[in-house]
């Protein structure tokens, strides 16, 4: 059932996936009861020995510890009222036969006075050893049966911490299938994202997933896939609140999710790498029957890696690591004028922000302007009621908000060359106002102005935020090179590209 319900969660068949997991529930259950229904018979048998050890000491030989300080004082007292009956019946000192034992009133088993075994410990007080049966004497003292029984560690044979680490293993397994189930949920979402990322409808999906990884047993936190799949579900978590952030133009959560996103990563990766294997050589199949890239390993993946060795780092977490360094780049390119403040007061440029940037959002766009002859490009931030905002990036909760009026209400957060196009500005927002239903299906819009002379190309990147090209010519058809641009901008900053590589190749 176990590797049926994963095959069935690889091929995303959902009503498979939950039948095998309603079987895998009923199966555990099962093994529970099993399972103490056998620590109810052993416990049984092992206290008619112990009553047998006790007559044969002549002292009460065996203690029930337990973790209640009550129930230990009751014990106590109840051996010291043994004592006094085994004292009274010092005339007849033969202990009764087994059979006796289980008809009589003196036998312990069926003796309900008998309190140091009214209170049964539950399977899970067992199976955690939080009632344990210790010996009082040298084992010498035992009856043979008492210390055969012994030797096997085990009563009647039965080797009980095997199966309490079997059921240990099932549940954890469960845990994980569990939430591997909610977090295939969230690719399939991340996939399904055309052009806009639904971070309403997927983040709560994500806190779904915390809270039943906290919920979980103390086993799943201490194991390497439980806090595997911790960091994913925590990477994905500051990933969605990062592309919020940003498109919301608050520099200060989008640095705070990217900084937590990046170290978990960080942490994930190097947990990923310090696990030892038998075979440090990591083998991908050549075919793969996976539905969806993110849990496929085929030989197109490898042409980046030299002399045949493969990266032994997750998929996932390789794909989380290009959509993070993609919500990055689209940080950047947002903030670029508050980020070059704190970068040229440190003796930085342009060029050392954009370091080691992938993709350089900033050089495509210096380079398509060059080759083209744009007169500018820039992106247009529209102000919403719902949303506060700030040209410095922050607005605190808890101070006085007057909303933008007019043209404010669409300032301009990027401009290459860096001083906007400010004659053009009523222009634009008159495109954009007439465009409503055009922008709001992420679709290009030509427009060519005859009083200016210039032809605009606008297209909506998110929620927030458009971008504007202005030639300073007219174009009596839309461009080609110019719309290919356009789109090509706008998809590296939805992370087309990036959400493409989730889907059926």
């Amino acid at each position: 059932d176990c590797a049926e319900f994963i095959k069935a969660l690889g091929s995303f068949d959902y009503v498979s996936a939950n039948k095998h997991l309603m079987r895998i529930n009923k199966h555990l259950n099962q093994v529970y009861n099993e399972i103490a229904v056998d620590v109810d018979r052993e416990l049984q048998t092992y206290r008619e020995l112990s009553y047998e050890f006790q007559t044969n000491s002549g002292t009460g030989g065996f203690i029930v510890v337990e973790n209640d300080k009550q129930e230990q004082q009751q014990q106590q007292q109840q051996q010291q009222q043994q004592q006094q009956q085994q004292q009274q019946q010092q005339l007849s000192p033969k202990p009764p036969s087994r059979r006796q034992a289980s008809s009589g009133q003196s036998s312990p088993t069926r003796n309900p006075s008998f309190g140091a075994y009214q209170h049964r410990p539950s399977i899970h007080q067992y199976m955690s050893r939080d009632v344990d049966a210790i010996p009082a004497v040298n084992n010498n003292a035992l009856s043979p049966t008492f210390n055969n029984i012994l030797s096997q560690g085990t009563f009647q044979g039965r080797d009980e911490q095997s199966v309490a680490d079997h059921v240990v293993l099932y549940t954890l397994l469960q845990e994980l299938c569990s939430l591997r189930v909610i977090l295939i949920g969230i690719y399939r979402l991340l996939a399904t994202s055309t052009v806009d990322i639904d971070v309403q409808t997927i983040l709560p999906e994500t806190e779904k997933a915390l809270r039943l990884y906290e919920s979980g047993t103390h086993e799943i936190h201490n194991s390497i896939l439980g806090i595997g799949i911790y960091s994913e579900i925590k990477a994905l978590r500051h990933g969605l609140l990062l592309e919020k952030n940003v498109s919301e133009y608050d520099i200060q959560l989008s640095a705070t999710h990217l900084h937590l996103s990046r170290a978990t990563l960080v942490e994930w990766k190097q947990l990923a790498m310090d696990q030892e294997y038998s075979d440090k050589t990591y083998h991908r199949p050549e075919e793969t029957s996976w539905r969806y890239s993110l849990f496929s390993s085929g030989e197109d993946k490898s042409k980046s890696t030299t002399k045949g060795k493969f990266s032994l780092q997750p998929n996932h977490l390789q794909w989380l690591n290009r959509w993070i360094a993609s919500e990055k780049s689209k940080m950047t390119l947002y903030f670029m004028n508050l980020l070059l403040e704190k970068e040229q007061s440190l003796g930085g440029d342009e060029r050392s922000l954009w370091a080691n940037m992938e993709p350089d959002m900033h050089g495509l766009i210096r380079t398509f302007r060059k080759k083209a002859g744009a007169q500018s490009i820039s992106f247009i931030y529209e102000v919403s009621r719902d949303v506060r905002f700030s040209v410095t990036g922050f607005v605190s909760a808890n101070a006085p908000y007057d909303a933008p009026m007019g043209l404010n209400s669409f300032p301009c957060i990027y401009s290459y060359p860096h001083e906007p196009p400010r004659d053009h500005w009523p222009n634009i927002i008159a495109i954009m106002q007439g465009s409503v239903s055009t922008l709001q299906q992420f679709r290009s819009q030509y427009f060519w102005d005859k009083m200016k002379g210039s032809s605009y190309y606008i297209a909506r990147v998110d929620q927030h935020v458009s971008v504007v090209i202005i030639f300073p010519d007219k174009h009596l058809q839309p461009d080609t090179g110019a719309m290919d641009f356009l789109q090509l901008l706008t998809g590296k900053l939805r992370h087309t590209e990036v959400l493409t590589a989730l889907r059926t190749e």
